[in-house]
């Protein structure tokens, strides 16, 4: 299938209103079992052009290591093929996991990102590995950045990001190329705790609350309010905003539903035993012989996701949106079956349009 040439023959717009309350996609580009990694990211660009066409605000890319279950190793090459198969929607790492990086490639990187697509382009960072410890020492090479301060990185992330150094920095008068104005994007951090809402805070920068990670509602208010109350205006955001990520499977039954995040289950119970291996399928979780320890993990996983019909599933994201006070909700949907993925993706939209669920929903 030509992905790029699909790009230059779909409809330019869409004849839907855009929600009442931004939604976006974080995608993880799944490798299903019985599928491979070309397929993947195909179905991964796939995936943008529908969200694009949907009215989804955002197409992020999280970035992960040493596992065979996702191809997202690499934000930044996901994102440059989305480039040129997009024409509206925002492009942007969900995140780049700033310790296993130079700031200055990271700079580079995504200047150069943006010069592919102007004006639309995020750069969301966090301080976690992303993968297991010795994956994350394997990244950072033999000198290592385990010593760096996450701070001192981000501020030098900027600082090449935008040409303003400090006076007497050593790096200063070193340019990120490509060099040109407004080629560094809007920063934004990941957070699943209070750290990350305060150096968003510091920074200027928007925050983007990992519920999918730290399904503690509480927690991600707390944080957010904690954010909007220091936050210290800067160029790219005069004020705070807050994403919060959830994950979602939507389908038009609740039995269909819980049955496509069965994959999840196995998926996550495979992680924690250190197990590289691709994508479930419903069969393949239904077979497996879990023990009741092993049916405990799988359950767990479950229990952090958003499951169910589209007025389900709406119902639980406003109320989520109202009770963390967030400005955007970003979802991510892992499925084996990449047409009933972009369904979810649809029906939630869909869901989330009707004047019925535009209100917040109280308990």
């Amino acid at each position: 299938m030509d992905v790029k040439g699909e790009a230059h023959t779909r409809p330019m717009t869409s004849s839907r209103l855009p929600p009442p309350l931004p939604l976006s996609v974080l995608d993880l580009v799944p490798i299903a079992s019985g599928s491979d990694v070309p397929a993947a990211l195909r179905e991964s660009l796939r995936l943008a052009q529908h969200a694009e066409d949907l009215g989804y605000a955002r197409y992020w890319v999280a970035e992960h290591h040493n596992m065979g279950a996702v191809a997202s190793s690499v934000p930044l090459a996901v994102l440059a093929a989305a480039s040129q198969v997009t024409r509206r929607i925002r492009l942007g790492s969900g995140g780049v996991m700033l310790p296993n990086h130079a700031p200055l490639a990271v700079a580079e990187g995504y200047r150069l990102l943006s010069a592919l697509a102007p004006d639309r382009v995020d750069l969301g960072l966090g301080r976690a590995p992303g993968t297991d410890g010795r994956t994350a020492r394997a990244l950072r090479g033999a000198a290592g950045l385990l010593e760096e301060s996450f701070e001192r990185q981000l501020a030098e992330l900027t600082a090449f990001g935008t040409g303003e150094f400090p006076a007497g920095h050593p790096f200063a008068g070193t340019v990120a190329a490509p060099a040109g104005p407004g080629l560094f994007p809007p920063l934004w951090l990941l957070s699943s705790s209070g750290y990350g809402a305060r150096v968003a805070a510091q920074f200027g920068a928007g925050l983007a609350f990992a519920w999918h990670i730290n399904p503690d509602t509480a927690q991600a208010a707390a944080a957010a309010r904690a954010y909007r109350a220091a936050f210290q205006p800067s160029a790219t955001f005069p004020e705070a905003r807050v994403i919060v990520a959830a994950s979602v499977i939507c389908a038009p039954t609740r039995a269909e539903a819980e049955e496509l995040a069965l994959s999840s289950g196995l998926m996550f119970l495979r992680l924690t035993r250190g197990e590289v291996a691709s994508f479930p399928s419903v069969q393949e979780a239904r077979d497996y012989p879990y023990t009741p320890q092993e049916r405990a993990v799988a359950e767990a996983a479950r229990n952090r996701a958003v499951v169910g019909t589209p007025d389900e599933v709406a119902q639980r994201l406003h109320r989520l949106a109202h009770d963390t006070g967030a400005d955007e909700l970003v979802l991510t949907t892992m499925t084996h079956d990449p047409a009933a993925r972009r369904r979810s993706y649809e029906l939630v939209m869909t869901a989330m349009q009707q004047p019925a669920a535009a209100g917040p929903v109280l308990s």
